[in-house]
């Protein structure tokens, strides 16, 4: 099985490097909704700011590697979005306590 940062930062195959593609589209999209969603509340300067230091965050590996840890394997009898939804908010809590 592939860890999470074989999938952001590994080849789909020898001829295929998936890891600036996906890195940075994750980037690009968290910066373009926190700049959506805390733009008008912080303004453009500060949510900007935020949302590079967010982007960089979730693609850092050694990041990846602690989400990675705390996730784990799906359990016994879970669901894919049951496990989806764990992730997320496994991701939330280590975002929160890394960006205060």
């Amino acid at each position: 099985m592939k860890s999470l940062v074989d999938v952001v930062y590994g080849k789909t195959d020898a001829s295929q490097p998936v890891s600036e593609s996906l890195a940075v589209s994750t980037q690009t999209g968290v910066k373009v909704a926190a700049v959506a969603i805390l733009g008008a509340t912080l303004g453009v300067s500060k949510a900007s700011k935020f949302a590079e230091e967010a982007a960089n965050l979730v693609t850092d590996k050694e990041f990846l590697g602690e989400l990675e840890s705390e996730i784990g394997l799906p359990k016994s009898g879970e669901t894919e979005d049951e496990f989806v939804v764990r992730a997320k908010e496994a991701m939330f809590k280590m975002l929160q306590g890394k960006l205060k």
